[in-house]
């Protein structure tokens, strides 16, 4: 602390004071200093600007908000004098808010004057308003919240004086009454409206307003333009003086319930219209009966249809594929190799669409659980080839690279042949379906735990995504955001034909995906070493 004089500058007597010997053993800062150091940051300046007294707290802050010299401690800080020179020119006090490690300080710096008026000194002192702060900054975020919940509730809120009179309506009223609540504020509530008369032993509003009392879900009826009546439910709590204590009025919400009173009516007529409609139900009962009978033997004739069906279809497909041998064969002599190219692609696509109605059988069969399954020792790599083959020219004509497709071990796995080789036939197809042009599908395999066989059929087509997993092997699935049949032809039987298939001859088929990244289809088979107990065949 400086020991210079609060007096003007050039006073006698106050140098009187400063060159003035202590009356005790100790001088006067060793008294006052303690004190001084316990308050908050604290300075003063003589007339000059020069710092006479200050605290350990204000050193602490004079650099970092003031550019003090920690080399020059006695000099008065570069910001001091500035706020000086403006206090000096305009005589007024200076208010500044600081943000001081996590604290908040506001100072207020005052010129000092004498007895006569003249300017004696300059000071400064923080004070802590941290608390004060936040508590202002919760108090801005918790009005901001109300208001908020204010304008997204379904509700308005209004509020009134002790006479009745309209002081607060939120703008939700605006959709009830047709007018915004600036032209309403100031009126009274029963020239809004009207409360109904309740029912027998209800609570009246308006004697509950009487009795200062609160009041909830009153029906207040108000007239919307000439004609349109709204009903609103009043719900509101007495408002007292936080001093006195006397009445201040109400606050409250409400709720315009008009559609719900025109639900409950509408209902009331359907419960009409419903005991009318279940004496009719009822007399139908026999006639339900009727329909179900009509409906067994309706789903007898489709059962006898599919037969009747695969008959009809197979007859001059097995006629197309008998002619497409028997000019492969060249039984009638010779024959051109390019038609020679065409009967096999005629007798490779006869045998596709054999398999599509094969299809549809086989999933009445299963379901009737007639499915017949001969299981024998088969190479694996016979059943890809022979897949392969049924596909090859669809693949061409997309453009869809199979040349991975190919299976060169030895495994023999247990299955039926030809359920197998529909099996990945289904396979291939979906994933030449699903996959754009340039793009490959290829085939590997391993075993698993020694006795089975896990053949994956992989593309690089669109991929599924997780919520399509499990439903690609539903029967028909044809759902709308389904990836494997949007815009695809298809009667979405082939996976779910190929899984059962599988199961029957103790296997199964696994899916792994992901979307835009391809598809990884893998059917597990039994070897036929392992469940033999011998060498392969």
């Amino acid at each position: 602390m400086e020991g210079r004089s609060l007096g003007t500058a050039g006073s006698e007597s106050s140098l009187a004071w400063a060159r003035a010997e202590p009356r005790t053993a100790e001088p006067a800062t060793a008294i006052t200093q303690p004190f001084i150091d316990a308050a908050p940051p604290t300075y003063v300046c003589d007339a000059a600007g020069i710092v006479v007294l200050k605290n350990r707290a204000f050193e602490e802050i004079a650099a970092s908000v003031y550019g003090a010299d920690p080399a020059h401690r006695d000099e008065t800080p570069p910001g001091i004098m500035r706020l000086i020179e403006r206090l000096y020119a305009n005589r007024v006090p200076i208010e500044e808010t600081h943000a001081l490690d996590g604290r908040t300080l506001r100072v207020r710096h005052t010129l000092l004057v004498d007895s006569r008026g003249a300017i004696a000194g300059f000071s400064g002192t923080w004070t802590d308003v941290t608390t004060e702060t936040e508590t202002g900054r919760r108090a801005v975020r918790t009005e901001a919240w109300l208001l908020d919940v204010i304008r997204s509730s379904s509700d308005w809120v209004w509020s009134m004086d002790t006479r009745l009179n309209l002081t607060f309506a939120s703008p939700r009223i605006t959709e009830t009454t047709g007018r915004p609540p600036q032209m309403l504020v100031g009126h009274y509530l029963l020239t809004l409206g009207r409360f109904e008369t309740p029912q027998e032993g209800a609570p009246d509003a308006m004697a509950l307003i009487a009795r200062r009392a609160p009041f909830r879900n009153a029906l207040f009826l108000m007239t919307r333009g000439k004609d349109e009546l709204r009903r609103v439910h009043l719900s509101a709590v007495p408002m007292f003086d936080d001093v006195t204590g006397a009445f201040a009025g109400y606050r409250g919400t409400g709720t315009d319930v008009t559609q719900r009173y025109a639900a409950e009516e509408e209902a009331a007529q359907a419960r009409l219209k419903l005991e009318e409609a279940v004496a009719e139900l009822t007399s139908r009962n026999t006639q339900l009966d009727v329909a179900l009978e009509q409906a067994q033997a309706a789903d007898k004739a489709k059962m006898d249809f599919l037969a009747m069906m695969s008959h009809e279809l197979r007859t001059p497909l097995n006629s197309i594929i008998g002619f497409s041998d028997a000019a492969q064969a060249k039984l009638f002599g010779p024959i051109h190799e390019s038609y020679l190219g065409y009967f096999r692609n005629v007798h490779r696509a006869g045998k596709h669409l054999l398999a599509l109605i094969e299809d549809l059988l086989d999933t009445a069969n299963i379901k009737r659980q007639t499915l017949s399954i001969k299981v024998a020792p088969v190479r694996a790599q016979d059943l890809i080839s022979e897949a392969r083959g049924l596909v090859v020219l669809r693949a061409a004509d997309k453009k869809v690279d199979i040349s991975a497709c190919d299976l060169a071990g030895p495994w023999i796995v247990l299955a039926d042949r030809v359920r197998a080789r529909q099996i990945f036939a289904n396979l291939f197809s979906n994933a030449i379906k699903f996959t754009p042009a340039g793009g490959r599908i290829g085939v590997e395999a391993q075993t698993v735990d020694g006795d089975r066989l896990a053949i994956t059929v992989w593309d690089t087509g669109c991929g599924i995504g997780p919520a399509e997993r499990e439903r690609v092997f539903e029967r028909f699935y044809q759902g709308e955001n389904n990836i494997l049949t949007r815009q695809t032809e298809g009667m979405g039987l082939g996976l779910a034909v190929a899984r059962e298939l599988a199961r029957l001859m103790n296997g199964d088929i696994t899916l792994e995906s992901t979307t835009g990244q391809g598809a990884r289809f893998t059917v597990l088979l039994p070897l036929a070493r392992a469940l033999q107990g011998g060498e392969e065949a």
